[in-house]
């Protein structure tokens, strides 16, 4: 157990720099073949492309490390995201509909969470089912009329402001992002996340409520998924029908590009945060580079095996 939460922040270890160098390399290389790379409005554009998929994955990293996946944080993006944005279009507080949309996204993860440890449905259709009800809802809310034209200034603020010449959206990621280090390294629910995922009889064993955490994780995933989607409602000023769509698979290969374990007991927030920013600047560099869309998926794919496969030749030389 002692030895397990030793390794849950190899970044910058030299047993975990394989996924910091995939992202040198990567900005070197496209320091050198793009002109308009190393500008301060693509770096800033590079940094918002980033941060609404890193606050998806720190909910995943959670859920991962516990031994659990959550397929249904893309479609709770978009249904708290559209549910703030129709109560604020119906006259609502910015506030209360802000605060209405992360209730839901916390609720849907509890309803989660008893799923999964009530009444014993696998992770993955439990999410899955999830999935589709939180998208269908979105559809029933846009399918009569749009909506739109529901942000007041201080609701753009939030994603479209700057701070000291700092997009508010990765000032409220970088929040984010310290408090779930605080809560994963620092706290004793993160230390029973990792017991839970490296051996879940041995924690049952030990005292630990395995149930209670679970429920807890998936709660945690949805309200960060739905904090996302606020953030990204308020970036668009609108909702569509399919906001929020891909962002589960995202949000799993920013994790464990990072160097989260599939199987449980095995994360780090840090390495959340360079995934996603790995992630973000591939898509930036095929844009910059005019890449044929046809090619993208591939080549994505290619840097994610590439990069995870590099952190664990690493990790395993130093095991």
């Amino acid at each position: 157990m002692i030895t397990n939460t030793r390794k849950l922040l190899p970044v910058f270890t030299r047993q975990g720099m394989g996924v910091p160098l995939i992202l040198v390399l990567l900005f070197v290389l496209l320091s050198v073949t793009s002109p308009h790379f190393l500008t301060v409005e693509n770096l800033s554009n590079l940094l918002l492309q980033s941060v609404f998929v890193m606050v998806v994955a720190f909910g995943t990293m959670f859920v991962l490390t516990m031994g659990g996946i959550d397929l249904s944080v893309g479609s709770i993006l978009g249904l708290c995201g559209g549910i703030t944005g129709w109560l604020m279009m119906n006259g609502i507080n910015m506030w209360f509909a802000i605060l209405a949309g992360l209730a839901l996204g916390t609720l849907i993860g509890i309803f989660n969470g008893i799923l999964i440890t009530k009444l014993r449905i696998s992770p993955f259709l439990a999410t899955f089912a999830m999935l589709y009800i939180a998208r269908g809802l979105l559809l029933l809310f846009t399918i009569k009329e749009p909506i739109r034209n529901f942000a007041t200034p201080a609701f753009k603020f939030i994603a479209q402001g700057k701070v000291f010449g700092i997009p508010m959206p990765v000032l409220i990621t970088l929040v984010v992002f310290l408090l779930c280090y605080f809560l994963f390294t620092s706290t004793s629910f993160g230390r029973f996340v990792v017991a839970v995922g490296s051996n879940k009889e041995a924690a049952h064993l030990s005292g630990i409520s395995t149930d209670s955490i679970k429920i807890r994780v998936y709660a945690l995933s949805g309200l960060l998924a739905a904090g996302a989607g606020v953030l990204l409602t308020s970036r668009l000023t609108a909702v569509q029908p399919l906001m929020g769509t891909s962002y589960e698979l995202d949000a799993i290969a920013a994790a464990v590009i990072g160097g989260t374990s599939m199987f449980g007991g095995k994360g780090s927030v840090v390495g959340v945060a360079i995934g996603a920013i790995i992630l973000a600047l591939v898509s930036n560099g095929l844009d910059l580079l005019a890449v044929n869309q046809f090619y993208r998926l591939i080549i994505t794919g290619l840097i994610i095996v590439t990069a995870v496969g590099v952190e664990r030749f690493t990790s395993s030389r130093t095991d």
